[in-house]
């Protein structure tokens, strides 16, 4: 009897336990309290970051992280709007012509030389016949020392004709037989290679009084007309005065650069026609200059003293070659 009645207490109170339980959350409470449970190996072995938290191994290395954000480069990929198919092909056209560009250059260029981008060659009037048929020459302003062109040559890759550089006279003097010597580009400096010879007899560097030049023989392209002023040469003093006379004195004011006087005023005294002669001339220019820091100019004049055509009149390919043959630079036209 009295352990019926015990197992029915039991029932009865289990059957209260259980309605106390719904009463008071049933299944929704006892799973957030599960939750807040903390598990102590995730609390022995994570780490936070500004970016969230994280769960390390024992022997991973502290400050771990997930590898780089690329959430933005993803975003911009994501952003970017597929090409056309005609947006495709221009692309693939520019390409392919680019390539067979390149390729025909190296058909062309032969074998590169060391001294390749120290001097580049520019068509200038090499289709212009003859007699004033020419190419410029120019030194990269980024060179760091002089370039020699001794034994360098020039050469048309469509004929074969091929001329030499010569030397040059680093200071031309009219009616002498001028030194001549390797030519040297200066960093930046230009040169005139012309087919022909030279109508001074000889290549030469430019100066301050080369403009005097002009007037006594063609020059292509045209020397420039830059010389000292005239009036430099007879400044306004006493003695100049008392030897020239005042005559000579203004007749001088009034004459352009480069130009040398044929036909002085009547007026003038022997003694200013002989100043005249002595100082504006070329050679005179020279004279009085030559030592000025000035004096030298950063061009050339090269003359190829070819006895014919050099160059094609309508399209060709001419080559820079240094002293071993090998090519520093390439136009064609």
């Amino acid at each position: 009897m009295l352990k019926t009645v015990l197992l029915w207490l039991g029932v009865i109170i289990v059957i209260l336990l259980v309605l106390l339980w719904f009463i008071t959350g049933g299944v929704g409470k006892t799973v957030q309290a599960a939750r807040g449970i903390t598990n102590p190996l995730y609390a022995l072995f994570s780490y936070s970051t500004s970016t969230g938290s994280f769960f390390r191994l024992p022997w991973q290395p502290e400050g771990l992280t997930l590898g780089p954000d690329v959430s933005d480069i993803m975003d911009a990929e994501d952003a970017m709007e597929p090409k056309t198919p005609e947006e495709e092909l221009a692309e693939s056209q520019e390409e392919y012509a680019r390539l067979v560009s390149e390729a025909e250059r190296a058909k062309t260029f032969g074998e590169p030389s060391p001294h390749r981008g120290k001097v580049r060659i520019g068509e200038g009037g090499a289709a212009e016949g003859r007699a004033a048929e020419y190419v410029e020459l120019e030194a990269s302003p980024d060179n760091t020392a002089p370039v020699s062109l001794g034994g360098w040559s020039l050469q048309s890759a469509l004929t074969g004709i091929r001329a030499y550089i010569p030397r040059g006279a680093e200071i031309f003097i009219m009616g002498d037989v001028n030194a001549q010597k390797d030519i040297y580009l200066d960093p930046g400096a230009t040169a005139v290679a012309s087919s022909p010879a030279s109508p001074v007899g000889t290549s030469f560097r430019e100066n301050a009084c080369t403009g005097y030049l002009r007037g006594l023989q063609a020059f292509t392209p045209p020397l420039s007309r830059s010389c000292p002023p005239p009036a430099e040469s007879l400044p306004l003093t006493p003695d100049n005065l008392r030897t020239y006379g005042d005559a000579c004195y203004d007749f001088v004011q009034t004459l352009p650069p480069c130009t040398f006087p044929l036909s002085p005023p009547p007026g003038v005294a022997p003694a200013c026609r002989i100043f005249l002669a002595n100082n504006l001339s070329y050679n005179g220019c020279v004279q009085n200059y030559r030592h000025a820091s000035s004096f030298a100019r950063d061009a050339w004049r090269i003359y190829l003293n070819a006895g014919g055509e050099l160059w094609r009149n309508s399209h060709d390919i001419i080559r820079l070659l240094d002293a071993e043959g090998r090519t520093v630079d390439v136009v064609s036209y």
